[in-house]
This record gives C-alpha cells, sequence and structure tokens, in this order.
C-alpha cells in the first residue's frame, strides 16, 4: 500500500513539474511547440524513468523485494499451466483434412 501511495504522488509530481517546465521551455523560446503534446510527453517519459529507478534504488528496503514479493519462477499463470499444444476451435476442420 505504501508504494502505490509513493508512486501516486510521485506521478502527480511529475506531471506538475514536467507542464511548468514545458511552459519555461515555450517562455524561453518565445512561441509555443508545434508539437507541444510530443514535447510533454519527452519530458514526462524521461523525468520518469530517472525518478523511478531513483526510488527503487533508495527505496530498496520500502519496496517488496523480500518473502513478500512475488516470485514470477515459482508463480503459476492464471487459469493453471499453460497448455504444451495450441487449442484449435472445434467450428475449423481438422488438420490433416487435404483440399
Amino acid at each position: 500500500m505504501l508504494q502505490m501511495l509513493m508512486y501516486t504522488v510521485t506521478a502527480v509530481v511529475l506531471y506538475v513539474l514536467s507542464d511548468r517546465i514545458l511552459v519555461a521551455l515555450e517562455k524561453r523560446r518565445g512561441k509555443p511547440f508545434a508539437a507541444r503534446s510530443i514535447a510533454f510527453f519527452i519530458i514526462i517519459m524521461v523525468l520518469s524513468l530517472s525518478v523511478f529507478e531513483g526510488i527503487q534504488y533508495f527505496f530498496a528496503d520500502v519496496l517488496p523485494n523480500g518473502d513478500g514479493a512475488v516470485n514470477t519462477e515459482q508463480a503459476e499463470p492464471i487459469g493453471g499451466p499453460m497448455p504444451t499444444e495450441p487449442v484449435r476451435s472445434s467450428a475449423l476442420p481438422p488438420l490433416d483434412v487435404a483440399e
């Protein structure tokens, strides 16, 4: 629960910060960018990747990585194990029929 709150607050802060950076860049440039949404996306993407990596690095003790973490190697897929052969619809003709 704590990590959900931490990531949500971080995302809101990143959104506001990205908007302010974009407005500052447009003021410095003297006119708005033609592709404003793309510039905003690039700013928020770079900030998000760096901040979330920093959170994982600096808050490793808060984030689950011990007994409470999900071990993907031992986790079974929802619905049971994957079939070894592909499932074929009964509406399709059998594969061994030559046309």
